[in-house]
């Protein structure tokens, strides 16, 4: 298990994670991997003035994991009764609306960088097409944006944690004016970095203590360029307030528990997902797995524990379009999600035990019992083995 801790509950012993986080947002987090193996490597991570680091307990010494405070105030989730428009058929489109999105986002980034105003019309429009599909099915769109890797991370992102937020909102029951705010602030929560020096955004290294400073002006900077336009105060308290932290350990106030805007909330732990899974010039994507238990890691400190445990269980441990190994030796990727039971997903097997391709591919739904012997073996990048998971899903492979 995952676990943030203290660098003053850090010792002797204990695994450190890397979670990949970026140094630019999380210039305090200690992430050389690796066991903690003196006292004078302890003190060195003390004096350099870290405050927090992820270790894994499984691996170092145990740490006691506190089960935080009381759940949130959040609504229901609906009922998983809704039917779905075929996975396959909303791909097409989504593959279009996500196009699309990323053609919007980049355009908006350039007018604010410009010194222009950001075409909200354009942008409410792109929302409204996200909320849409994430309604008729929420896979689609959140398979796309795991799964189609860019250059340009720092558009990319803001259309990703938009889809990341609205289709959680919809999984958690928001009204579709709260999903429009929703996806809105997710769109627009990183604008502030318009206004941020290029040699800061883009430094490899750790930031000076005056740089990050600079860093954590961006949500404020966001909300003041928003400023004016026809959003909602809801919209501008999303965007100030996404690295807020549940126990006000965030910027740029300070905010503790339920002082902060449940839409920064959201936006905070789909903002880290994004950042986690993403691939990077200097790093792979961790997968959905790992990210995951990084956030239940967080829980309680960086998150509302309900609102952490809700996101853990809407995306489930393997997301659709993982590609997986099964307990047989066969490969292929996730279909359909289980939330029910999300150790049992339906799999796409595309490959056998010897990665020879499977024609066609066969349906393996773990959920229906007629598999009582199989199960997900592990995890695994797809990218590393040169396969894209959409056209499987599409149907297109054969």
């Amino acid at each position: 298990m995952l676990c943030k801790i203290a660098i003053a509950d850090l010792s002797v012993g204990m695994h450190v994670v890397d979670t990949g986080l970026s140094w630019l947002e999380h210039p305090y987090l200690y992430s050389q991997e690796g066991v903690v193996r003196s006292s004078q490597t302890l003190l060195a991570i003390q004096q350099a003035g870290y405050l927090e680091a992820f270790v894994d307990t499984e691996k170092g010494s145990a740490v006691p994991i506190d089960a935080g405070p009381p759940p949130s105030t959040l609504p229901e989730s609906p009922s998983e009764s809704r039917e779905r428009t075929p996975l396959e058929e909303e791909l097409a489109v989504a593959e279009v609306v996500y196009h699309d999105c990323l053609l919007i986002a980049r355009d908006m980034l350039r007018d604010v960088q410009a010194g222009g105003e950001i075409d909200v019309r354009a942008c409410s429009g792109m929302v409204d097409t996200v909320i849409g599909s994430a309604v008729r099915n929420p896979d689609a769109l959140l398979t796309l944006c795991k799964l189609r890797h860019h250059d340009a991370y720092t558009f990319t992102h803001g259309v990703n944690v938009s889809v990341l937020a609205a289709t959680f909102g919809v999984y958690l029951g928001l009204l579709p004016a709260q999903l429009k705010e929703l996806g809105l602030a997710g769109l627009f929560h990183d604008v502030g970095k318009a206004r941020i020096p290029d040699t800061i955004l883009n430094k490899p290294g750790r930031l000076t203590k005056a740089e990050f400073l600079q860093i954590k002006r961006h949500p404020l900077l966001g909300r003041d360029i928003l400023w004016g336009l026809p959003l909602s105060e809801s919209v501008l308290r999303g965007v100030a307030e996404h690295h807020e932290r549940f126990d006000g350990s965030g910027y740029p106030k300070g905010l503790v528990g339920d002082a902060i805007h449940p839409w920064g909330s959201i936006l905070a732990v789909a903002d880290v997902y994004d950042a986690m899974t993403s691939r990077r010039s200097y790093k792979g994507p961790m997968l959905p797995t790992r990210s995951l238990a990084v956030i239940h890691g967080m829980r309680g400190r960086d998150f509302p524990v309900r609102l952490a445990e809700r996101f853990i269980k809407f995306l489930g441990p393997y997301p659709v379009g993982s590609f997986v190994r099964l307990t047989n030796g066969e490969y292929g990727f996730v279909r359909t999600s289980n939330p029910a039971r999300p150790l049992l997903p339906e799999i796409l097997v595309a490959f056998d035990a010897d990665m020879r391709p499977m024609q066609p591919p066969a349906r393996r739904d773990l959920r229906s019992g007629q598999f009582p012997d199989l199960a997900v073996a592990e995890a695994l990048d797809p990218a590393s083995h040169g396969l894209d998971p959409v056209p499987y899903l599409m149907g297109k492979v054969r």
